[in-house]
């Protein structure tokens, strides 16, 4: 049987995969098994004595007992199954797929039969068939497995098995993480003791087969594996071990000259991805904290300064990380709930960038008009220039989110799209807030993310461009730009240069470190050339652009004409 260790800080579980793919094997009677011109009577003797048989009579001639296998792989399958002859003569048979059938010879004693032959991916029919009705046949124990037959091992309503793991020297309290290694399971104690699993048995455990971290005395944090080396990162140091083979107590030893005096920050922050380690380390110095990776056996680290003064001020008592992989980048995400930002980092460029995610903001506001220029009328709607956007119930090209710009007590303005609403609609203000995902992982090419607080499981996808709340923003802050000296210029004009959609984004500039904005400017990126005209004098001079809409963006640069 294949083996997952599962554990929380103060409980081991193993979950069993039966390799058993048919379920109910004692239960001939239940719906997943389907009787086709026959009938089936449960209670019957079996070959251990007991009465997990059944009876199979068959009520017209090719009477057939299958079940339905999803076969996620092609490859060699066996299908074995124990069979007697209660009445009559006819023809036996059996079917990995439920067309191609072996005929099989029966007596009047138990006898296991098993047939063995290449299964194409896909849905199969593991079958029973009698050819001649009338006939009757006892049926028990069938298996259906990958590669060759193997003992038989009983199935219920499906193939895992989750158990607890009892033995007394399992460690009653232990860190984050566990490992797999050389045929044993690892778990580390917040003392940095690390214990080791009985041989490909993560259910038996050894009161000595424990060994100490040794580099310094700090708090056990979060226990990984990293190529053939187990890592242990306590709160002030990290220490390497390898398999020794030692013949009594732990089978681990230290590496030499490989501990390193950079601890972990935070137990939520270490992640295990791509055949690296990535955590929030810090040293006992109290110098600040940074995010690392390692390199070999060294920590390299991988934050800018600016990352780095975001964590140090962090309180940490909430802290999410993931790692993920879309299209060709691979991404490593990190949470601090109190700061209430997302920092991801993406391995293919060595850049941050921050994730965010739209929430609710106050309630919706009625807008009673809006004009062909696309001033919008609601009355008290208590808006900011550059406000997220979302409006409804127009019935008009204007429903779905906008940024609000030209903002006064009363009114604010959309791109003038030639149209004209009266009646009374909805306007809702969104705010940005932090990316609420917990962990993600990879299947089947598919990257999943889990929603911190509900739970929900969602797909991270580069072709997707809105979420379960309807848009995803995207938006750009550029340095800030002087043409290398002090002395004031006028932009006559600024492109946004990026691929040809039809959404529109927002335009808006700073001259004072982002302290303050100019006015937004709505941008059409679906024209020929996607430019604001006449932007004013300038010393040094920062931009953004910002996008809400469920389109493809991809922007290049910011072509800015100055004079």
């Amino acid at each position: 049987m294949s083996q997952l260790f599962l554990k929380t800080k103060v409980a081991g579980y193993c979950m069993t995969l039966n390799p058993n793919e048919l379920l109910q094997t004692e239960a001939l009677d239940n719906s997943v098994w389907v009787a086709a011109n026959g009938t089936v009577t449960v209670g019957q003797a079996d070959p251990n004595a007991g009465t997990a048989a059944a009876n199979f009579t068959a009520t017209a001639a090719d009477a057939t007992l299958a079940q339905t296998v999803a076969v996620s792989e092609a490859g060699n399958r066996t299908f074995s199954v124990y069979l007697k002859r209660i009445s009559g003569s006819g023809d036996v048979s059996l079917s990995l797929e439920g067309t191609a059938f072996s005929t099989v010879t029966l007596s009047g004693s138990w006898v296991r039969f098993n047939i063995n032959g290449l299964v194409a991916a896909g849905n199969a029919a593991v079958t029973l068939k009698l050819a001649v009705s009338g006939d009757v046949v006892a049926v028990a124990f069938p298996q259906y497995e990958f590669g060759d037959i193997t003992d038989y091992l009983p199935n219920v309503a499906n193939r895992y098995t989750v158990t607890q793991i009892v033995d007394p020297d399992y460690p009653t309290n232990t860190a984050r993480g566990c490992a797999y290694m050389d045929g044993r399971f690892f778990v580390m104690t917040p003392l940095g003791e690390i214990y080791q699993s009985e041989l490909e048995n993560v259910l038996a455990w050894g009161a000595l087969d424990f060994i100490q971290s040794q580099a310094d005395p700090s708090k056990g944090v979060y226990l990984a594996k990293v190529q053939n080396y187990l890592m242990a990162l306590k709160d002030q140091s990290i220490e390497f071990f390898y398999d020794a083979a030692n013949s009594t107590g732990s089978i681990l030893a230290p590496v030499q000259n490989a501990s390193t005096q950079i601890g972990c920050a935070h137990e939520d922050s270490v992640k295990e991805f791509a055949g690296t380690v990535i955590w929030m380390g810090h040293t006992r110095e109290g110098l600040g904290r940074a995010i690392y990776r390692l390199e070999g056996t060294s920590p390299v680290k991988i934050s800018t300064p600016q990352i780095d003064q975001i964590l140090t001020g962090d309180a940490l008592t909430g802290v999410y990380s993931w790692c993920a992989a879309v299209g060709s980048h691979a991404l490593y995400g990190i949470t601090l709930v109190d700061t209430g930002v997302t920092l991801v980092y993406d391995f293919s460029t060595d850049w941050w960038v921050e994730f965010t995610y739209l929430t609710l903001s106050g309630t919706a506001k009625t807008v009673t008009a809006i004009d062909n220029t696309g001033t919008v009328t609601a009355t008290g709607h208590g808006y900011a220039e550059g406000d997220i956007v979302l409006v409804s119930g127009t019935g008009t090209v204007y429903d779905g989110w906008w940024v609000a710009g030209d903002v006064s007590t009363n009114t604010f303005q959309l791109p003038s799209l030639g149209v004209s609403y009266t009646g009374t609609a909805s306007a809702q203000k969104y705010i940005e807030s932090y990316f609420p995902i917990s962990t993600s992982v990879r299947c089947n090419g598919k990257q999943y993310m889990q929603h911190a607080t509900s739970g929900v499981l969602y797909e991270f996808s580069q072709s997707a461009y809105t979420d379960v709340v309807g848009a995803i923003a995207a938006r750009v802050r550029t340095p800030k730009f002087d043409a290398d000296d002090v002395a004031y210029r006028t932009i006559s004009e600024v492109e946004v240069v990026g691929d040809k959609v039809e959404s529109y984004a927002a335009l808006r500039y700073s001259d004072d470190d982002f302290a303050t904005f100019s006015p937004v400017r709505s941008v059409d990126l679906g024209a020929e050339r996607s430019r604001s005209r006449r932007c004013g004098r300038f010393a040094r001079r920062a931009f953004e652009v910002l996008h809400v809409a469920d389109t493809a963006l991809r922007l290049e640069a910011l072509e800015i004409t100055v004079k």
